[in-house]
């Protein structure tokens, strides 16, 4: 027996040294290994839920997302070659189905504008342009709507830009704050406490991806973590054009006591955990998406015609088949 080992009994009597790791438990009940993650490596409740995010976001790409996906929801057939299987890759289309659904489910839920009773007017005037990019409220709760059905929740951020001194100062006369959407597959982990008899955020990171200038013409695509405390703030970035590492590029403090991100369930199981409500209908799309690659490439076989020569001479090896050539089979041979 080694150090961290021990003794079992199956039910059969038979008895065996088994090692255990160390495991903890996560808000969804499951378990996993205890490590030290990194900054931009998501928690356990990310990976949980993550599987079934995967099948829905390549829905909501359509047919070049799916046709992307290759052999991942388009198998290939036993001794099907790789040029057949390609060329009916190619062939395939994706119906639209899931992807409508999402679309007319978020349209009910916000076809009414939004009343608004005793806002004040500074605020009323903000919401024009909750984002700082045009979208009104209603464009923006369309766009959440739509995270939210498709996840099972969404975040929000109320984010202030921040003075040249990295203090609480405006950075302009017009600077106000505005609000930032995060779907699940952003916000990596989280840790939460009772406080004052309420379940709070005590710790949020949150993934960005920005586009930042690169020379005098070029862009190059950046990924952020935003570390949120009650109080305090921390921004780590990773530019693979300066380095590797996960650089801390700005920290400093607020004076919020909790951290100004909200969230909205469809289909709520635990704090930041969810399960996507039309997970089911997702993989009817796909098998729709199947059904119609593989009805499609019957009709693309049958369609084709193909000819067939009697009396060519046996020893004739090389033969092609198509539109525009034939099959050629010794005198004797019968169909």
């Amino acid at each position: 027996m080694q150090p961290g080992e021990t003794l079992i009994t199956a039910g059969n009597g038979d008895t065996r040294y088994a090692r255990f790791q160390p495991v903890t438990m996560g808000a969804s009940g499951g378990g996993a290994n205890f490590r030290n993650l990194k900054v931009h490596e998501p928690g356990i409740s990310w990976a949980t839920q993550e599987p079934r995010w995967r099948l829905i976001e390549q829905l909501c790409l359509g047919t070049l997302g799916m046709q992307a996906s290759g052999r991942r929801y388009l198998p290939q057939e036993p001794a099907e070659s790789p040029e057949s299987y390609d060329a009916r890759l190619r062939r395939s289309i994706c119906p639209p189905y899931y992807l409508r659904l999402e679309q007319m489910l978020a349209g009910m839920l916000t076809r009414k504008p939004i009343r608004l009773d005793n806002v004040p007017d500074p605020m009323v005037e903000q919401l024009y342009d909750v984002d700082l990019t045009g979208s009104g409220l209603d464009v923006f709760l369309q766009h959440l709507a739509r995270l939210c059905i498709r996840y099972g929740h969404v975040g929000v951020l109320v984010d202030f830009p921040r003075g040249d001194e990295g203090d609480d100062s405006p950075v302009t006369d017009f600077s106000r704050p505005y609000w930032l959407p995060y779907a699940p597959r952003d916000i990596l982990g989280w840790r939460t406490d009772v406080v004052a008899g309420t379940q709070k955020l005590t710790m949020l990171r949150l993934r960005e991806t920005l586009t930042v200038p690169y020379g005098e013409w070029g862009e190059e695509m950046v990924e952020q973590v935003r570390v949120l405390e009650p109080g305090r703030f921390r921004v780590y970035r990773l530019q693979a054009s300066r380095s590797r590492d996960w650089e801390l590029i700005s920290e400093g403090t607020t004076t919020m006591e909790d951290i100004p991100f909200a969230v909205a369930y469809s289909n709520r199981s635990a704090t930041l955990e969810s399960t996507p409500p039309l997970e089911e209908v997702a993989w009817l799309n796909l098998q729709a998406y199947q059904c119609e690659s593989d009805q499609g490439n019957l009709l693309h076989v049958a369609a084709v015609p193909r000819y067939n020569l009697f009396g060519v001479p046996a020893e004739v090896e090389e033969l092609s088949a198509g539109p525009s050539s034939a099959t050629a089979f010794p005198s004797d041979a019968r169909a």
